[in-house]
């Protein structure tokens, strides 16, 4: 299977950045041709994901990735740090940054991020702030961090008054997302990226959406082809959302559909494994097309057809699923007043007029908002 190489760039005067995203199949276990020019002769810090190790015979993807930076760099230092949302807190954000400048680290040092979103997260924003800022490469090893994580330079850690309060906008030099890498990710992983997949069919693209729901059977058996078909064509998607927005000042925000449901879903479900993050914007999807039937923005059609994909993708699609998170609708609005679309106060939603159809939503009525919570709860 052919690579494919997408660009990532932004159109604002100020910003120059621009990178590329290479989607393809062994691609970890030959990186040479891809970040030659990055890594020769520079002190590379690999932060990885603890679910690979070098001592893990099973899990070649690592070692092999490793061995192949080695051969152009003689200074290789491996951090590990868990996956789990419990990671991106201020307390191991301190550690990675003592660690790595125990190295002796300079401003042309690489880091690269090895793993899932979580580690995207916080090992990018280690490298924003670190000597007031070094280089990073992405090498997104689930399907949640290739399709949406990884692109687009949001990096950051949470607080404990909310997820992803504490960042920066800080851009890597590559991206790079094999899709053999996918086969070793637990199946709860897995469908938990399709989430963040149907987001894209949902925000601006109809006929993405239709053919998901055709392709389903194969996407779930892992079909080489069309997994980088979806993490492609969702990388497209996010692509041109973001070059003409960087910064989230207007319609990136549109990337954030079904998020602020789910992030109070999560912070009440402790980030402790109950629900993890696809789950939670699986349902914060379905309850913003709810919401925005709801309000008359779109049709009934749409909530069933919407439900039924992320069923076929064996997704939840309320809270129903997860009645051990003790919500109630006073609670889930506090909870949203900490979300970052608000302005002056007032409450901001991502919401559809229809599949493909998403737009931003202003000044959200609390008492529309409280009467819907208390119907869906």
């Amino acid at each position: 299977m052919k690579s494919k190489i997408l660009n990532v760039s932004f159109n604002e005067d100020f910003s120059k950045k621009s990178y590329n995203i290479h989607i393809g199949t062994d691609l970890i276990l030959n990186p040479k041709p891809i970040l030659r020019e990055f890594i020769e002769k520079r002190k590379i810090i690999i932060i990885h994901d603890s679910y690979f190790s070098l001592q893990d015979n099973k899990n070649k993807y690592l070692y092999k990735f490793v061995e192949s930076i080695k051969e152009y760099s003689s200074n290789v230092y491996l951090l590990s740090i868990p996956g789990g949302d419990k990671t991106k807190d201020i307390f191991h954000l301190n550690k990675l940054i003592e660690n790595i400048l125990s190295f002796e680290i300079d401003r042309e040092s690489l880091i690269i991020a090895f793993g899932g979103g979580v580690v995207g997260d916080i090992a990018g924003f280690v490298s924003a702030i670190i000597l007031r800022g070094i280089n990073f490469v992405q090498v997104p090893t689930t399907l949640l961090s290739q399709v949406d994580s990884s692109i687009g330079g949001k990096t950051g850690i949470n607080s404990k008054i909310g997820k992803n309060l504490i960042g920066a906008f800080h851009q890597p030099l590559a991206v790079i997302s094999d899709m053999n890498v996918l086969k070793s990710l637990p199946k709860r992983e897995f469908h938990a990226g399709l989430a963040e997949v149907i987001k894209y069919g949902l925000i601006k693209d109809i006929s993405f959406f239709e053919w998901l729901e055709k392709e389903y059977k194969d996407i779930l058996t892992l079909h080489q082809l069309k997994l980088q078909n979806i993490v492609t064509k969702s990388c497209e998607i996010k692509a041109e959302i973001i070059k003409n927005d960087e910064k989230e000042k207007g319609e990136r925000a549109l990337l954030n559909l079904g998020h602020t449901f789910a992030h109070a879903i999560e912070y009440f479900g402790n980030h402790d494994g109950r629900i993890i993050h696809g789950e939670a914007v699986s349902i914060g999807i379905c309850l913003a097309l709810k919401f925005s039937y709801f309000l008359g923005f779109c049709r009934e059609e749409d909530l069933k057809r919407v439900a039924n994909l992320f069923e076929k993708f064996n997704l939840p699609t309320s809270f129903n699923n997860f009645k051990n998170l003790s919500l109630s609708s006073a609670k889930l609005i506090e909870r949203f007043k900490f979300d970052k679309k608000n302005k002056q106060n007032q409450l901001t939603f991502i919401l559809n007029k229809g599949i493909g159809k998403s737009f931003i939503h202003n000044n959200v009525n609390i008492n529309d908002l409280t009467q819907f919570l208390d119907k869906e709860i």
